[in-house]
């Protein structure tokens, strides 16, 4: 039977960049098993739009994410709607506030840097129970699965995408998260679109030769024969004829660290200096989706606010926990779900959907994004242009969850004037931002 996180205090961690949420937020709350993260915000305005969707019992906040105590009051308000406590951190600079920040309903507590994390985290923990006493009897809080410590995410960040449900929008987020990063955001990014037939190629209006197959013929002559590219955008496709990809799933099966083995196609990419390496694998269980996967050290879970995407992604959470706890190298900070296509008529809210998910598995990772529901995705992809670049509700959660793989890079990204040559007519492709 599944333990699953029922009795855990689900908690939002909010701050200025990476270094405060990740390093310095994220490392005592992993480590406690009294904790649930259910989501994170580095941004003031996905803080907005996160905080309401996840609804979490606490939020740990650094004000320096915020503007002026004005705006961070208004929204930490919103709070009380369904009983969640809040406590902050702030620095120095903001001590005249203090007062004010106090007073807002949801605080329970306000500490001045310096700060003991572990401290901040017992108060938001104390603050949550105290907060479950008022509105209803404190049920005993269940025996909790132990996270194990895993190492931060240092250099190439390899990535996987993943989705045991088809048609949650895996490929769509991939490719997306791929082109805002190194087209408009200036970073060395490689694609492996490996599904079969790839997505990327009609997609990104790409080629389905050269491909894998080039490195599989001769892994000697490294990746440089196999990768396309796309204003800027490296990619690399999976072999289209079907003999062809079998073939090499039969050949990487029977010696997995062989050269020119899809393993050692995806761990080649390490030596080619890319800070993102994004991995479309396939939705079933075979050597193109697992070997990929043990090279990868992110995994992001993509899923739609249904029923039948929770199951999916309860069988991958499993997958990842139980039989492959052994074999691959991610570890559970470095694990995000994407919840997609949602909208005012889903059956299920995105605080609904995760809080059910989380009932039923050992642990369940925070979501990174919610990207809303937008007809205009598949438009601009049939029409060969990255909903990224004129689709603006699909458009912010691309740029959410790259700020949450990616620390610092949304700023590098927002500061530039986005570009693209996808340009076709008879369609308006917005210029210039949000």
């Amino acid at each position: 039977m599944v333990t699953g996180e029922i009795g855990k205090v689900s908690v939002m961690l909010a701050g200025p960049n990476g270094d405060v949420v990740f390093h310095a937020m994220q490392p005592p709350l992993l480590l406690d098993e009294r904790f649930a993260i259910r989501a994170m915000a580095t941004r003031f305005e996905d803080l907005e739009h996160t905080l309401v969707q996840m609804r979490p019992e606490a939020l740990i906040l650094h004000a320096d994410i915020a503007a002026g105590p004005d705006p961070l009051v208004q929204v930490l308000g919103r709070m009380q709607v369904w009983n969640g406590i809040a406590v902050l951190v702030i620095s120095p600079a903001w001590r005249e506030f203090m007062g004010a920040l106090e007073s807002a309903a949801p605080v329970r507590s306000v500490f001045i840097e310096p700060v003991n994390w572990g401290e901040v985290a017992r108060a938001a923990y104390n603050g949550a129970l105290t907060e479950r006493a008022k509105v209803a009897a404190a049920a005993p809080l269940q025996q909790a699965y132990m996270s194990r410590p895993g190492g931060a995410i240092t250099g190439t960040r390899v990535v996987a995408f993943l989705s045991s449900c088809s048609g949650a929008g895996r490929s769509t987020i991939a490719e997306n998260l791929g082109y805002e990063l190194a087209v408009r955001g200036g970073v060395k990014t490689l694609l492996g679109s490996f599904d079969l037939p790839p997505a990327a190629v009609p997609h990104l209006r790409l080629r389905y030769q050269p491909s894998a197959q080039e490195y599989f013929d001769s892994p000697r002559a490294g990746l440089a024969p196999c990768i396309q590219g796309r204003e800027g955008l490296d990619v690399i496709v999976a072999p289209e004829d079907t003999a062809a990809y079998l073939k090499a799933a039969h050949e990487s099966q029977t010696d997995m660290n062989a050269a020119g083995s899809v393993y050692a196609l995806v761990m080649a990419t390490w030596a080619n200096n890319y800070a993102a390496v994004l991995l479309d694998l396939p939705s079933d269980e075979g050597v193109w989706a697992l070997h990929p996967l043990a090279a990868a050290n992110t995994v992001v879970i993509v899923a739609r606010p249904t029923l039948a995407d929770m199951a999916a992604a309860r069988h991958t959470l499993l997958l990842l926990l139980e039989r492959l706890a052994d074999k691959h190298r991610v570890p559970r900070e470095a694990v995000y779900l994407v919840l997609n296509q949602v909208g005012e008529k889903s059956s299920m809210t995105p605080h609904a959907w995760h809080q059910d998910l989380a009932a039923t598995v050992p642990w369940a990772p925070p979501i990174a994004a919610v990207i809303a529901h937008d007809p205009g995705v598949l438009t601009a992809q049939d029409r060969q242009v990255p909903p990224v670049t004129c689709v603006d509700p699909f458009a912010r959660g691309i740029r959410q969850l790259a700020a949450a793989l990616f620390p610092g890079m949304n700023l590098a990204v927002e500061k530039q004037r986005p570009r693209t040559v996808f340009r076709l007519p008879g369609i308006k492709v917005r210029v210039g931002g949000e």
